[in-house]
């Protein structure tokens, strides 16, 4: 039990419902014979109550931990967990603000207020703390791409592009992060933007052939152009192509699977054709 126990904190699983039941079953009445591991043994195991909300439990270690080490930030995490937990977000924020007070370059209490305000619904809020923290933290790619999808909840779609563009900048080899920002150029619309999807879309599937998102986002955005008024003939006829060549890619790709078995592929025939592109 404890090599499980410590096997899963090396390769960082919570296992919350197992480390429970282990330690309702074989570690609790032992953890005098863990040596000084038993300090983090039964951080994992209040963090795990926690998660299964099994209070007592997880009071009874808080309160031994707190008596062994009084000024432990990473104690008084549990605590604030524990406040989360019962409810009382407020207090639990405010303890996360008295941590950022004492230590401005630890990034775990700026994430956990965050997730409270998420949690919470206050997203506003979130928003605000979350481009505070990444002041501090510019680096953090995790927290650009929540950015990016709270501003994406608010219909904030300049905004995310931006955060969208910091994460091209931090990994621009992730297929990924190139084809994210092709979904909201596509999603935002006009001329400019479609033409911007579009580019992004053809990064994306550079870095991965396989992205059939990509391949659809060209195809639909290479659609909307070839079809728009606005752009000049010599340009549509360039977008057809690609349209032309989007359709024999995602034909070819399904073809022999059960997205074009019965009667599925005269159906999609049916949704390109009615785009009327000509070639």
């Amino acid at each position: 039990a404890r090599d499980r126990l410590r096997k899963w904190r090396d390769e960082n699983e919570r296992k919350s419902e197992d480390v429970v039941d282990l330690f309702i079953s074989y570690i609790g009445s032992n953890l005098s014979k863990l040596g000084d591991e038993k300090w983090v043994v039964m951080e994992q195991v209040a963090i795990a109550s926690m998660d299964m909300h099994n209070l007592p439990i997880a009071e009874d270690l808080i309160m031994e931990l707190k008596e062994r080490f009084p000024k432990s930030e990473r104690v008084r995490l549990l605590q604030i967990q524990r406040l989360n937990l019962l409810g009382r977000h407020e207090d639990a924020m405010k303890g996360l603000d008295a941590m950022i007070d004492r230590d401005p370059t630890n990034s775990v209490p700026y994430k956990r207020k965050i997730a409270i305000l998420k949690s919470l619904g206050r997203t506003t809020e979130a928003i605000k703390e979350l481009s505070e923290y990444l002041n501090r933290f510019m680096s953090d790619q995790e927290a650009w791409s929540e950015l990016c999808d709270l501003y994406l909840s608010e219909g904030e779609y300049n905004r995310a592009v931006f955060c969208a563009e910091e994460l091209v900048l931090h990994t621009p080899h992730n297929f990924f992060v190139h084809q994210r920002l092709g979904d909201i150029r596509y999603t935002m619309g006009g001329i400019e933007n479609l033409k911007l999807a579009l580019s992004y879309y053809s990064q994306a599937l550079k870095l991965n052939a396989s992205s059939m998102r990509s391949i659809f986002g060209l195809f639909l955005s290479a659609s909307s152009l070839s079809t728009n008024p606005r752009v000049p003939p010599a340009d549509k006829k360039e977008y057809t192509r690609v349209v032309t060549w989007a359709v024999d890619q995602i034909t070819k790709r399904y073809s022999g699977t059960n997205v074009l078995e019965d009667g599925k592929a005269e159906m999609l025939a049916g949704v390109f054709g009615a785009l009327q592109i000509q070639g």
